[in-house]
This record gives C-alpha cells, sequence and structure tokens, in this order.
C-alpha cells in the first residue's frame, strides 16, 4: 500500500490478533519489547503504559496506539482493560515510519466507531480462521493503518500543531532551564491558558510533563556514556538539588541514577 506522501508500507504477516481483557491479575512487560509491530484499540477501561525510557502515557476508550517491535514497556491498570491488539511484521524499508514523533504513538478518539468496526471485523475472521482468512486479516489491517498514518500526518498538519513547533524546540533545545508558560505561549502567539490547552490535545500531556521526559531522556544518556556522576548530570539537565533529582529519576524508572551508572556501566 502507498500512502499519498509516497511511503510504502507491505505487511509480511500478522502473528495475532484477538480481543483481551487486562486486569491487575495479569502482569504484562516487555522488557526487549514484543519483537513485532503491535496496534491496539482500547475498547473500554484504561491502562498506564511504562515505557523503559521513563515515559508514561494513559490509554482509554476510542485511543489507539502504535508500538515498534523494540520498544521496551510495561502495561499497569487498576481496572478492567478491554482492548484489540494486533501483533505484525513489516517487509523490508519501514524509514516511512520516521515521521512518527516516538517510536510508540497515540491518537486519541480519532475515527473511533470506523476503528472499533475495522478491528471487530479483523479479529472476527482472525479467529474463525476460515479460508483464505490471513489475506482477508491482511486487507483489514491495511485499512487500520491506513487510517491511523494519514490520521496522525493530518494531525501534524493541522495549523495548532505548526503553531506549537516552535515551542516544543525550544524545551529540546533548553530543557535544563526553568520553563516559563508565558515565554513559551508567546512564542506560538497564544494566551496561556490556549498554549496549555492545545499542547496537551497535540501531545496527550502537559508542557512541564513534556520537558521532564525531555530531561529524563538526557539524563540517561549523560549517566550511560560513564563520563558524568550522578551530581554532574543532575546540574547538566536543570537540577539544583541532587536529592530532589535522585527521587525524580526513581520515580519515573524504578531504580536511582546511581544504580542505573553501575548497572550500565559496571
Amino acid at each position: 500500500m502507498i500512502f499519498s506522501d509516497g511511503f510504502l508500507l507491505d505487511i509480511q504477516r500478522i502473528h495475532l490478533a484477538h480481543e483481551f481483557v487486562l486486569d491487575r491479575i495479569h502482569k504484562c512487560e516487555y522488557p526487549r519489547g514484543r519483537g513485532q509491530y503491535g496496534l491496539i484499540y482500547a475498547i473500554e477501561g484504561r491502562a498506564e503504559y511504562r515505557f523503559f525510557s521513563g515515559e508514561r502515557i494513559t490509554v482509554t476508550d476510542g485511543n489507539v496506539l502504535f508500538l515498534a517491535p523494540y520498544v521496551a514497556y510495561s502495561i499497569v491498570t487498576e481496572q478492567e482493560f478491554r482492548h484489540y491488539t494486533v501483533n505484525f511484521d513489516l517487509h523490508g524499508d519501514t524509514s516511512g515510519l520516521d515521521s512518527l514523533d516516538k517510536p510508540y504513538c497515540l491518537l486519541q478518539r480519532t475515527n473511533t466507531e470506523q476503528l472499533r468496526r475495522g478491528f471487530l471485523r479483523l479479529t472476527s475472521i482472525w479467529m474463525l480462521k476460515k479460508a483464505g482468512f490471513e489475506m482477508q486479516a491482511i486487507g483489514c489491517l491495511y485499512e487500520l493503518l491506513s487510517m491511523f498514518y494519514l490520521d496522525y500526518t493530518n494531525r501534524q498538519n493541522t495549523a495548532s500543531y505548526r503553531r506549537l513547533l516552535d515551542a516544543k524546540e525550544y524545551m529540546e533545545q533548553h530543557f535544563a532551564e526553568p520553563v516559563r508558560l508565558e515565554l513559551l505561549a508567546k512564542r506560538c502567539d497564544m494566551s496561556v491558558t490556549n498554549f496549555r490547552r492545545e499542547w496537551k490535545k497535540q501531545y496527550g500531556e502537559t508542557p512541564l510533563q513534556y520537558r521532564d521526559s525531555v530531561r529524563l531522556y538526557y539524563a540517561k544518556e549523560y549517566l550511560r556514556s560513564g563520563y558524568y556522576t550522578v551530581s554532574e548530570t543532575a546540574v547538566r539537565c536543570g537540577f539544583e538539588d541532587v536529592s530532589y533529582f535522585v527521587r525524580f529519576f526513581r520515580k519515573h524508572t524504578g531504580v536511582t541514577p546511581g544504580s542505573y551508572r553501575e548497572m550500565l556501566n559496571g
């Protein structure tokens, strides 16, 4: 299948397509990723996907989540989380997927009913396993991926997305500095209230949460290099209080920065 921007998507095979209910009894953790692409549609309930990079996102009714094969994560839920899951492989060049911001991507309430029917049809075909079911299921998956990819790129082309890019790039370059929402909003020619609202709509988290995810990324890189102590890493990432940095790092990774550094550097 060729998308409007010329990106060719070639599905090799589907490994799994089913409806699953996850609750607190079940434990889902993939420290090395699933090894396959994944497309998840949330039917009912709420779950938190905790990525080993330190980032967390909440998936709830009507959301669609795309996962790359190598992204490591765990799933935590305090209630039943009913969802469709499709795991699949792609042939050849997947560089077109580089347009995605991260190795995972969440779309919130986009074509909800159309997507629900598409996932239901795909999983029904897969579970019944009648003659030719694999080819039919791949056809359904092409339709779902097409909706997902086009909705994602359309979101990128919205005026709101383009207006926020300057603030996004500024935070990525000045992540170690204090964040002033007034300054960020001014760069986007928005009021602070409108800036907060549009940012949450586009990225699914607050501006401060996004800044913290960038800080965490660089903190891991500094510690992984072996050249920086915990104190030096804290300062380079904008934390004047080392104790606070230790609490921050442990909250998002489950380990202290010192332990993280030792695990990676022996």
